[in-house]
């Protein structure tokens, strides 16, 4: 029986994160959901939010983007093509990426449809979990 979970975070410009990890807790589409070692095999959609895990006795905590998580008894891999940890977050950056998307939504009225609209509310989603990532970083 697995004690410790090894957790993998992929981009496409390859290994974002590799560490053993107590457990793991990621944004799946229908809400969160959390692994301990031993945990049945799984297959989930992720979506843009906070991914957190304890490592070391302490927990740590990123921005995962969209994309997939698959769980196992002793490892747990995520495939996304958007990962950040706090520290390389930049918080004023991140204020006008968000602000400017935001501004741009407006546009779209009451159509809330097409790639463009879909973009758009990715990139505020995106922008949003780096700015929460910060903030949960600051009080762990």
């Amino acid at each position: 029986m697995a004690t410790i979970l090894t957790l993998e975070v992929t981009t496409p410009r390859g290994l974002a994160l590799r560490t053993e990890a107590d457990y793991v807790q990621a944004p799946s589409v229908q809400g969160e959901l959390g692994v301990l070692p031993n945990h049945l095999p799984v297959l989930a959609a992720i979506q843009c939010g906070l991914l957190k895990y304890k490592s070391g006795g302490k927990v740590q905590v990123a921005a995962v983007g969209p994309g997939f998580l698959e769980a196992e008894p002793d490892r747990v891999v995520v495939l996304s093509d958007l990962f950040a940890t706090p520290e390389k977050v930049d918080v004023d950056a991140t204020k006008q990426e968000l602000a400017n998307a935001n501004e741009a939504l407006k546009k779209f009225g009451e159509r809330h449809e097409g790639a463009e609209y879909d973009e758009l509310k990715r990139n505020i989603d995106w922008a949003q979990a780096k700015l929460d990532a910060v903030a949960e970083a600051a009080k762990l």
